[in-house]
């Protein structure tokens, strides 16, 4: 039984059918967990940050609950993701946005975060034109998301063959047929104005975290046929290697905007 290759769905309708299991798992708790602290310890506590693409509100609801920023905005492209963040009560507003055409004055933010968000963007560097102009002066714009690995781990264990029947089947967003590296994001940042600090955190994990998160991230996009064969071999890899721990990294960009 075969699936349409590659077949690409509107963004918003893409992570709508991920709203109620994304972010979930020890996988992304730990990630999330060992990135929060990274960024109080870099920035403090802010007047207002804005979430752009905060999606079910998962890291929104970590700052929260770290007293990172007193006023917390969400933004997404996604109104499924966003009926979720509300049910949270993951942000003080919750506001369906565009990245590249951001409803806000000049100057609105102390800082502003992305995680894994950027390279479901078209055009970049439009993208981080307007996230400098909703800059305050000084302040931060941080990008969580990187190459870290984990794609390329899973894959070894699934095998080749394996691998490429699940990655013919999986829907992609429309328009987001290009992996985008840290490079084009720390160019694009420096283009808009903004000053870059490349940090990486470390944190520990298991390959039962990575199947989960494979669970998580990609079954729900798949269809029932393709659903149960993946979740087949992701139930051997955890009983194979499950308890095995691996060390895994998460790259965060600390982009300031230079004080008047």
């Amino acid at each position: 039984m075969t699936s349409p290759e590659n077949p690409q769905l509107d963004t918003a309708d893409y992570f709508t059918r991920l709203a109620a299991t994304y972010g979930s798992g020890e996988y992304y708790r730990k990630r999330r967990k060992a990135a929060v602290v990274e960024i109080c310890r870099e920035i403090g506590r802010v007047e207002s940050l804005l979430d752009l693409g905060c999606g079910n509100g998962t890291y929104s609801a970590a700052f929260r609950a770290s007293g990172l920023a007193k006023v917390l905005v969400g933004g997404d492209l996604s109104l499924g993701m966003l009926r979720e963040a509300r049910r949270r009560g993951a942000a003080s507003a919750l506001l369906a946005c565009d990245a590249s055409v951001l409803p806000f004055q000049s100057g609105s933010f102390e800082a502003i975060f992305c995680s894994h968000v950027l390279q479901f963007v078209a055009d970049l560097p439009r993208c981080l034109d307007e996230i400098a102009r909703c800059l305050k002066s000084g302040g931060i714009f941080i990008v969580a998301g990187g190459e870290f690995g984990v794609r390329e781990r899973l894959q070894i264990l699934v095998g080749d063959e394996r691998w490429a029947q699940f990655a013919r089947e999986l829907p992609r967003p429309r328009g987001a047929g290009v992996r985008r590296n840290l490079v084009e994001y720390k160019q694009a940042a420096e283009s808009a104005g903004l000053v870059v600090t490349h940090r990486k955190v470390e944190f520990n994990g298991s390959w039962a975290d990575l199947a989960e998160f494979y669970r998580v991230r990609w079954l729900p996009l798949l269809e029932p046929f393709s659903q149960a064969s993946l979740s087949a071999t992701l139930d051997a890899i955890t009983a194979e290697r499950g308890s095995e721990q691996i060390s895994l990294t998460e790259s965060l960009l600390f982009c300031r905007k230079p004080a008047l």
